[in-house]
């Protein structure tokens, strides 16, 4: 188990990715990984400052996942679309979402995906990066978190997603192939306000709330779920599952081999691995389940 506490995690406070996107951010790169089944993620926690160059985005969709949880604040995912605070949302593969305008709040962003899918955070995709850049650059500009280039044959100019742009280069230059966006399964994000659902009982001490299981892939384990758990003093909660989990603390008191973890602890439990933890107090929690597509043992 990897375990990154928020207060004491470095942040950067840049421009977003300074070629492909504009606005100013404070980021803290809390958990990523390469699963040996393909699986690569990353969690980061950002926020998003109000300047003179707003953080914005055209409507766009990816190959990759998405769970964004809003910290504090209201952040934006469309026109009037916010998620408000402590609420979650999903973003399946394929579905478009955006223009999207990113000035105020603190969001918690889990991106993944698998084979090229999801690229960022990957020291594979890394080594294609600059190269891929300087094609981008040959051909078009980046502009306003869009690259626009003109159609070879027709001469008119086309515009789409900068960091899109970016994963269509590095996978080409990878598998010399087309990257291909698969078709939406759901025609919008999931905006979820976890306040509205109830806990459960699952044993002395543990509390469940089950928010959603998504299916962007096949097979038996091929969806996402997501759920909060609540541990009263005393209460122990087991991650012992043959898929991949995140979870974190929105309270205090997270214990885990007796040493007691503050408000934004985040936690990485590698697929196959078993982890307890247990509550000082009471802690509650978000957990997120990743897919897996080969098969596990136990199948």
């Amino acid at each position: 188990m990897k375990i990154a506490v928020t207060a004491e995690v470095p942040a950067d406070k840049k421009n977003v990715g300074e070629q492909l996107r504009t606005g100013t951010t404070i980021r803290q790169s809390l958990l990523a990984d390469d699963t040996p089944d393909g699986l690569n993620f990353t969690v980061n926690r950002t926020e998003w400052l109000p300047d003179s160059r707003t953080n914005t985005t055209p409507r766009h969709h990816h190959a990759f996942q998405q769970i964004r949880w809003a910290e504090s604040g209201s952040v934006n995912f469309a026109p009037d679309q916010d998620i408000s605070e402590r609420d979650i949302a999903y973003f399946p593969r394929g579905t478009w979402y955006g223009p999207q305008l990113r000035d105020q709040g603190i969001s918690v962003t889990i991106q993944f995906g698998f084979h090229g899918e999801k690229q960022h955070g990957s020291s594979f995709w890394k080594r294609y990066e600059a190269e891929a850049m300087a094609r981008l650059k040959a051909r078009g500009t980046f502009q306003e978190g869009s690259y626009i280039e003109a159609d070879p044959v027709t001469g008119e100019k086309q515009q789409r997603d900068a960091v899109q742009a970016l994963y269509e280069e590095q996978y080409a230059l990878h598998t010399n192939q087309k990257f291909v966006v698969p078709p939406e399964g759901y025609a919008a994000p999931i905006l979820m306000h976890p306040a509205a659902f109830d806990y459960y009982t699952a044993a002395p001490g543990v509390e469940i709330k089950q928010l959603g299981r998504f299916y962007d892939h096949p097979g038996p384990d091929g969806d996402v779920a997501l759920a909060m758990v609540r541990l009263s003093k005393g209460g122990t909660y087991i991650f012992d599952s043959r898929r991949a989990q995140v979870a974190w603390t929105i309270t205090a008191g997270l214990q885990i081999d007796g040493k007691i973890y503050p408000e934004g602890t985040y936690l990485y439990i590698p697929r196959d691995e078993r982890a307890v933890i247990a509550s000082s107090d009471c802690v509650e929690l978000y957990v997120v389940e990743f897919p897996r597509l080969d098969p596990s043992p136990e199948r």
